[in-house]
């Protein structure tokens, strides 16, 4: 096997981590219920808003730790604090001004919310997706397993 098979082979392999922003602990543990039927093949870190998870990215960048950036951001767009939409502008200007692997995270809303203005302005402000929420676990599963399989199953050449 060459090099460049193995590697690849080797990062579809591994454990790809996601960060889920949602202000709704209900939520949180639907998805972990869904995400346990997985069997760990991906991990979950919870962000409760926009605001901790920007911190948390802008301290993993300062400190030089791009290792520990997840695969792919889930982030709901109604929350207290700093909403969806607040996180992907400042995500977005953050992506503009530095050249940094934030440019290359998907980041996934998934929402209640089905206004056709809002989905617009999700991906006018840098969503890669849009997907409006299911609330029943078995839908819940096949929309993770949909969205893990297309954006961590995926292997990116440089």
């Amino acid at each position: 096997m060459n090099s460049v098979v193995s590697e690849a082979k080797n990062m579809t392999d591994m454990i790809r981590e996601m960060y889920i922003v949602d202000d709704n602990p209900d939520f949180h543990f639907l998805l972990y219920k869904a995400f346990k039927q997985f069997g760990g093949q991906y991990a979950m870190k919870f962000f409760e808003d926009g605001k901790v998870l920007h911190r948390h990215l802008n301290t993993l960048i300062t400190q030089q730790k791009s290792d520990q950036l997840p695969g792919l951001i889930i982030v709901d767009l109604n929350m207290p604090g700093m909403n969806g939409l607040d996180l992907l502008k400042a995500l977005r200007q953050q992506r503009a001004q530095t050249d940094t692997y934030l440019n290359e995270i998907p980041v996934v809303v998934m929402s209640s919310e089905t206004r056709t203005d809002k989905i617009h302005q999700c991906y006018q402000f840098g969503a890669d997706a849009y997907i409006v929420k299911p609330m029943e676990l078995e839908n819940l599963k096949n929309t993770l397993q949909g969205i893990c399989n297309f954006w961590l199953g995926r292997v990116t050449a440089n």
